[in-house]
């Protein structure tokens, strides 16, 4: 079994248990150790939950991508060699996906509840520091015109995501739960829209710099904050298909 930590990448010999009362599904067994286990069915390897918040870590505060922290791993292994250490990339991949989610649904209750799901943008917060009733304030408030939320809408033009050469493989682990807005809905939406045409110099000039740009999937993103602190509403950012559409 291949093991990755955070000091390096390790090769052990993995007995199973076998005793009366024991869980006899690997990667469950592998899970109770503290290893998360990159296939559920004859798991050959597995990532320690140490490395895996490491990442999570490293990928957030130093925008580490998962090639560069997998080459850091490799040369803890052996410096010398670097090209005999197992390539756990694709692994990491897919396994820091699975990780993050999992975290993100124990943050917000979801962890230990196999019997409910996250709706709509369950797994993202509100701004904290805005007023709403019965949460950080009264139900019952005299004057309400003092304590109504401010919304505004804003979109980045620059952030744009390519065509997937295999969109099938993009598996949405939490569709709409979060601050994106879901995508089956979202694309009956569009679908059914009609598009205005706005007489503006700016609005012209961004769609025409996307006219052409046929490989793109998103032309930018558009999202919801309030006005106060700038914070994104869950479950209100969207993509752009062509400049402001």
């Amino acid at each position: 079994l291949t093991i990755v930590h955070s000091s390096g990448v390790f090769i052990h010999n993995v007995a199973w248990c076998h005793c009366q009362g024991s869980i006899p599904i690997q990667h469950l067994q592998l899970l109770r150790a503290g290893l998360f286990p990159a296939s559920s069915t004859r798991p050959k390897s597995a990532f320690t939950f140490e490395v895996l918040d490491h990442f999570l870590i490293d990928s957030l505060e130093c925008k580490t991508s998962a090639r560069s922290f997998f080459e850091k791993l490799t040369r803890l292994t052996n410096n010398a060699f670097p090209g005999s250490v197992p390539d756990q990339y694709r692994e990491l991949m897919r396994v820091s996906h699975l990780w993050r989610d999992l975290k993100n649904r124990k943050w917000f209750g979801f962890g230990h509840d196999a019997e409910s799901s996250p709706g709509s943008g369950d797994l993202a917060l509100f701004c904290p520091s805005c007023p709403q009733p019965g949460i950080n304030m009264p139900l019952l408030w005299e004057q309400k015109w003092l304590v109504m939320k401010r919304l505004v809408v804003d979109g980045n033009f620059t952030a744009q995501h390519m065509n997937m050469r295999e969109p099938e493989q993009d598996i949405f682990l939490s569709d709409g739960s979060g601050y994106m807005v879901t995508d089956s809905e979202y694309q009956a939406h569009l679908a059914s829209a009609t598009e205005s045409k706005e007489a503006s110099h700016l609005v012209y000039s961004v769609n025409a710099a996307n006219t052409n740009r046929s490989n793109l999937q998103a032309t930018g993103v558009g999202a919801t904050a309030c006005a106060r602190h700038g914070c994104f509403v869950p479950h209100s950012v969207v993509d752009f298909q062509k400049g402001k559409r």
